[in-house]
């Protein structure tokens, strides 16, 4: 697999406040409780902006940075889903220097589509934490004739329509696969290299409906270019509670009650003590004010995890991903 320059972005000195796409993040204080990073550390994301990955990384870089004292350089290297990032991240040194954050599907569903895969998750990833999204949502064009998910079933049965994904085996991707195995539609999956990309075309109507987070969705919420349809998971959004969950409105596939997320991950030979340490940062970083901001502004009500919470997740949560994408037939080669 073949992949271009990455795209940087940089976190601006904590000093300044704020963050931007030039710049590092603060150099502060030492900490003798880790050993000491002789270089900036790198955080890849596997996405380009407009989604939680790239906030994430940035908020919890800025996090990272004050903690160890060295800058935090992130860079955004979207591509196949994920996987162009990952598969880099595979091949770095595994000294602490270099992490990733990415979305549960690229490690873990993805696994069902690909015969070979240029990365084994179990074996060359470590997870550093936990990093919950909050209730996924589905919305359509506002100028699209439903205003109900089963309205829009009942449309996609007679009409081919296509669902924006921000990766293959994502939340939207498996969706659109349960609705055609179930409910016998006609829904085509776009994949793109992001939330962001993805909504515009929703909004304008290129495709016909999409399943992402609240905060890639907020713009065009508040300029009413889509009506949002449903929720994913057991709760509603804390934002948005007039919308009802996809089980609420009737569709109980496994898919429209899990509860997707994003790893921090590290090369799986990265020493245990690193580990721990950056997971403790944060896990600790959670309470920092911008993190309670990136929270409340994105409508996430739960906190990152630690790194044993991540494990144990890792490890209760990978094989329903795989079993479903492997339940609705999905091969990409």
């Amino acid at each position: 697999m073949s992949f271009s320059t990455p795209r940087r972005r940089v976190v601006t000195s904590i000093a300044a406040g704020g963050l931007a796409t030039t710049g590092m993040v603060g150099v502060q204080a030492q900490t003798p409780n880790w050993p000491q990073p002789s270089k900036p550390i790198r955080i890849f994301v596997g996405f380009v902006p407009g989604g939680t990955t790239d906030p994430y990384a940035r908020v919890y870089g800025e996090v990272l940075s004050r903690k160890l004292g060295v800058p935090v350089v992130v860079e955004n290297r979207p591509g196949a889903g994920g996987m162009v990032s990952l598969q880099t991240l595979a091949r770095e040194a595994p000294d602490g220097h270099t992490i990733g954050i990415t979305t549960s599907s690229s490690l873990w569903g993805a696994r069902a589509l690909y015969k070979k895969m240029p990365y084994d998750a179990d074996r060359d990833f470590a997870p550093l934490g936990w990093f919950p999204v909050g209730p996924l949502l589905m919305a359509v064009p506002a100028s699209m004739p439903v205003n109900s998910v089963q309205e829009w079933v009942e449309y996609a049965k007679k009409t081919p329509v296509t669902m924006a994904s921000y990766n293959p085996a994502s939340v939207p991707h498996l969706a659109a696969e349960e609705f055609n195995k179930r409910y016998g539609t006609k829904v085509n999956v776009v994949h793109y290299k992001g939330e962001g990309p993805q909504w515009v075309d929703v909004a304008t109507g290129v495709v016909q409906a999409g399943i992402g987070s609240y905060v890639a969705l907020t713009a065009h919420i508040a300029r009413g270019s889509v009506k949002v349809l449903a929720s994913v998971g057991p709760e509603r959004s804390p934002k948005l509670p007039q919308v009802k969950s996809f089980v609420a409105q009737g569709f109980d596939g496994e898919i429209f009650r899990l509860a997707g997320g994003l790893l921090m991950v590290a090369p799986a030979a990265t020493p245990e003590p690193i580990l721990q340490r950056i997971s403790q940062i944060f896990a600790e970083g959670a309470d920092d004010p911008k993190a309670a901001a990136l929270r409340e502004n994105f409508a996430i009500e739960d906190k990152p995890t630690t790194r044993d919470v991540a494990v144990r997740k890792w490890r209760e949560e990978a094989p329903v991903w795989i079993k479903l994408t492997q339940s609705l037939g999905i091969t990409l080669d």
